[in-house]
């Protein structure tokens, strides 16, 4: 995944976490992930995604689980995304 497809989902990826948790760690990262990308800082975009990443890891199925949570897919979608970029940003 390239940088301009992540900008396009990024937004997406924020609002659908914060439609789950309002945990101010969460907050703090999605905030510090948009400033990264916008400002081309790939130090911090890699300790962020790893924070948001490591998040994900422990609540994924929690939320697959949730009665209550109604767009699981979207943050299927969001967790996948995370990691594809992630992982392109170690080449």
């Amino acid at each position: 995944m390239v940088k301009k497809e992540f900008i396009v989902e990024l937004n997406g990826i924020i609002g659908t976490i914060h439609t789950y948790t309002r945990n101010p760690f969460m907050m703090g990262y999605t905030q510090e992930l948009k400033k990264a990308v916008e400002n081309n800082d790939f130090d911090t975009m890699r300790i962020v995604l790893d924070r948001v990443i490591e998040w994900y890891n422990e609540e994924i199925d929690k939320i697959k689980n949730d009665d209550y949570v109604l767009n699981k897919s979207m943050h299927e979608k969001a967790y996948g995304i995370l990691c594809e970029y992630r992982q392109a940003l170690q080449i």
